[in-house]
């Protein structure tokens, strides 16, 4: 495993995640094996990242992620 894939005090390697999803600073977090857990940084910036640069899809950014219960 090289540095790259290990964050300071997160307990997952890049290669164990799949997507996320952030809001302020808590982070919800889809593994490959299809477990959810969920993860504070110290450093929000820094984690956020550390997650694109190991290619991990941002929930947020995929085209349809939220549902409207809006009507036309």
């Amino acid at each position: 495993m090289t540095l790259a894939e290990l964050y300071p005090d997160f307990d997952y390697a890049a290669a164990e995640l799949f997507k996320f999803l952030a809001a302020c600073d808590f982070f919800t977090i889809l593994l490959k094996n299809g477990d959810i857990i969920h993860f504070t940084p110290t450093d929000v910036e820094a984690f956020k990242k550390w997650l694109e640069k190991n290619k991990i899809p941002n929930i947020r950014s995929e085209e349809g992620w939220i549902v409207s219960t809006k009507k036309k």
